[in-house]
């Protein structure tokens, strides 16, 4: 019978060999390596983070580039639609006494260039009759309340959330937005008074909605006005001036309520007369203008007025009355028109013609 001990010397090898083979293969199963995949992962996620953080930069620096070409391909596509339209359709030829033009689109046409941001404009000192931008138009006091205004037409409402404006641009966009419900809203009361007006009374009934909006629209205001003025007898501009003055006589307070004209008579009259005065003449140039008269025979051809070096008054200062009217004057002569406020009326609509009737 045989030993076990042969069993155990001959599984002895076997053994050895194992511890070895295991002693061998330790320090490599357990010998430290560095992380290499973590690492680069940590390096790829770094590059693309980076990426984005360039993109993210490329793009804040690329949106006002952008957004500058934007507005100047629509300001373009804009301004190609406007000589579009005044050269397919001309609007016809409109007097003073009779209104030939189709309603509310033809007067607000053009935005900035349309005839009720130059006549309402003109009023204001903003433009002048032939649609030219004075240094009032790009931002002044308010020399009534002391309220910035801005654009065509005195816009004093930027600050205020819903209308938000910043340029001239912008605010004569606000109010002409406002100003359209407003003259439907006319365009109502006179239909209700079975009121036919005139092309110059709508100006008119614009521009004082644009001054004083209760004036304009309230009851006992400019429609109801007008009517009772040409039942008295007025017509023509003396019955749009009489109904621009009477417009601020409240029945409810039994006075005057225009509180940036003194509640006074003759200044609500002066003031008044000085805006109809104004609209006419924008008016007039406008109607020139469509007639496609002769180069030689048109007034914005022969019209240099430059406000800012000629003018003696400061618009923005309290002179501001002064300036309006001495413009006035200026203008009629160089339109050759007849004197439309007589000798010694006022000083500077003297001073204005004096001066424009000189070569």
């Amino acid at each position: 019978m045989r030993k076990p001990i042969a069993q155990a010397t001959l599984a002895e090898p076997f053994q050895r060999r194992r511890a070895v083979s295991l002693q061998t293969l330790r320090p490599i199963a357990v010998s430290p390596q560095p992380p290499r995949n973590g690492r680069l992962r940590g390096e790829l996620m770094l590059l693309v983070h980076a990426g984005w953080v360039g993109m993210a930069l490329l793009i804040v620096t690329c949106i006002p580039i952008w957004k500058a070409d934007f507005d100047r391909q629509r300001q373009q596509q804009v301004n190609k639609s406007v000589a579009k339209s005044a050269v397919t359709s001309k609007p016809p030829l409109v007097g003073s006494e009779g209104s030939n033009l189709s309603g509310q689109q033809a007067l607000f046409a053009g935005g900035s260039n349309s005839l009720i941001a130059r006549t309402v404009g003109h009023a204001e000192g903003t433009r002048t009759p032939d649609g030219r931008k004075t240094r009032a138009y790009y931002g002044h006091k308010d020399p009534g309340n002391g309220v910035w205004n801005l654009g065509s037409f005195s816009f004093q409402h930027c600050g205020e959330a819903r209308y938000h404006c910043s340029t001239p641009e912008e605010a004569d966009d606000r109010q002409l937005q406002r100003l359209q419900s407003q003259h439907t809203a006319l365009q109502r009361r006179a239909g209700a008074a079975k009121l036919q007006m005139t092309l110059l009374e709508e100006l008119n009934a614009v521009d004082l909605a644009n001054q004083a909006p209760l004036a304009a629209l309230s009851n006992q205001g400019y429609i109801d006005r007008l009517l009772q003025a040409k039942q008295k007898g007025f017509k023509g501009q003396d019955a749009i001036l009489e109904a621009r003055v009477w417009s601020y006589w409240s029945p409810q307070k039994n006075r005057w309520d225009a509180p940036g004209l003194g509640n006074v008579e003759i200044s609500i009259r002066h003031d008044q007369d000085r805006r109809l005065l104004a609209i006419a003449r924008a008016l007039t140039i406008a109607q020139q203008q469509l007639a496609g008269l002769p180069a030689d025979q048109r007034s914005l051809n022969l019209l240099k007025l430059q406000p800012d070096t000629l003018n003696p008054y400061d618009f923005i200062s309290r002179h501001r009355s002064d300036y309006l009217w001495w413009e006035a004057g200026y203008w009629d002569a160089k339109l050759q028109q007849q004197r439309q406020v007589p000798v010694g009326y006022e000083s500077a609509y003297d001073q204005g013609f004096a001066l424009g009737s000189n070569p």
